[in-house]
């Protein structure tokens, strides 16, 4: 990898990446959640834009 011009720094982060991504998904099967349908997506899409990750920009709309 560092012959092709990767550094270690970038090595780590591709690193922490991926654990953080399993970690989110291995919670999300356990939880059950589930990825929304393509129309609710759609519908929840101006509330998202609007606010972002804060919960209550979804429950005000």
């Amino acid at each position: 990898m560092y012959a092709a011009g990767v550094s270690q720094q970038a090595l780590r982060d591709a690193a922490a990446v991926c654990g953080m991504f399993n970690m989110i998904v291995r919670l999300a099967d356990s939880l059950g959640w589930d990825v929304p349908t393509w129309d609710r997506l759609q519908q929840r899409a101006p509330a998202m834009l609007e606010g972002g990750y804060v919960m209550r920009a979804i429950g005000d709309r």
